[in-house]
């Protein structure tokens, strides 16, 4: 078996290359053939930290059936589902607006999420979202149409150069009109909870909040993340006594969790898409 790198696994190591495209051999054979010299760059022998290069052939002796791929049977209700989410489409990304109770992906008694969904609806595998949000949080998400957009945006993201901004109804009357919350998350079990100082396994979480309406006995905030924790603004806020409206995990259980994902801007990209204050804020306000 041959394959000709192109741009999608430009600069890719040949590890993780070889992961996707023999995904039924276990990683310790697929060492083991890269050490025999079972598989090959440009005829030699390489390592598997090489980094593929444009035009490099990837030789793999070994007896492998390639694996075909099988995409979920979307309905009708699924593909009007899907094209009504689209906010934004261009030749390199979607951008799509999830509705709260959602799956990303398959997976914690879900059989697909709308990750699957856009593969079958696309036809490719390389459909991919490069950030994800929780089932019960709403908003916008970005899906890559290519490998080659996966891996440019993967890196935006981790430079700092996506802007992501919510919409965030929580509990109380929040008096100051701008605040930050600087704190280490950690994953226990099931939860997340908030530290005031470093411990093993913490990680460093900044968040920043704009009051944008107060009501009798809620505020509506909007909050942007500086680090991209697992449900940071949902810790964060619960801990400030101020939880999230509807967040069933760190606060109380309502109709819906009022968190909304309404900005996004990809700066490479010249893109910024923006959504309004949804009315159900509005409504359960007060």
């Amino acid at each position: 078996m041959e394959y000709i790198v192109d741009k999608n696994f430009e600069n890719v190591r040949l590890d993780r290359f070889l992961r996707k495209y023999c995904s039924e051999i276990a990683l310790t054979e697929i060492f083991k053939a890269i050490r025999t010299g079972k598989i090959k760059i440009n005829g030699k022998k390489s390592k598997e930290n090489y980094r593929l290069q444009l035009g490099d052939s990837v030789k793999i002796f070994l007896d492998l059936n390639e694996k075909k791929e099988e995409f979920i049977t979307l309905s009708s209700k699924e593909m009007d589902f899907l094209r009504e989410g689209i906010v934004y489409e261009d030749e390199r990304v979607v951008i799509f607006d999830k509705k709260s109770g959602i799956v990303m992906h398959k997976g914690s008694g879900y059989e697909y999420g709308i990750s699957e969904m856009f593969k079958s609806f696309y036809q490719t595998e390389e459909f991919n979202f490069v950030n994800r949000i929780d089932r019960l949080t709403a908003g916008l998400v970005i899906g890559a149409k290519n490998l080659m957009v996966t891996r440019e945006l993967a890196e935006e993201i981790r430079d700092g150069n996506v802007d992501k901004k919510y919409y965030v109804l929580v509990e109380g009357v929040i008096k100051t009109e701008s605040f930050q919350i600087k704190s280490y998350l950690k994953r226990i079990e099931d939860k997340v909870v908030e530290l005031k100082r470093y411990e093993p396994g913490a990680k460093e979480s900044v968040s920043y909040f704009k009051v944008l309406k107060r009501g009798k006995r809620r505020t509506i905030l909007e909050a942007q993340l500086e680090t991209g924790r697992t449900h940071q603004l949902r810790v964060q806020l619960s801990s400030f006594g101020h939880p999230i409206v509807g967040d069933v995990k760190y606060g109380k259980k309502d109709k819906q969790m009022f968190l909304y994902s309404y900005l996004c801007e990809i700066k490479r990209y010249k893109l910024k898409i923006e959504q309004e204050l949804p009315k159900e804020f509005l409504i359960n306000l007060n």
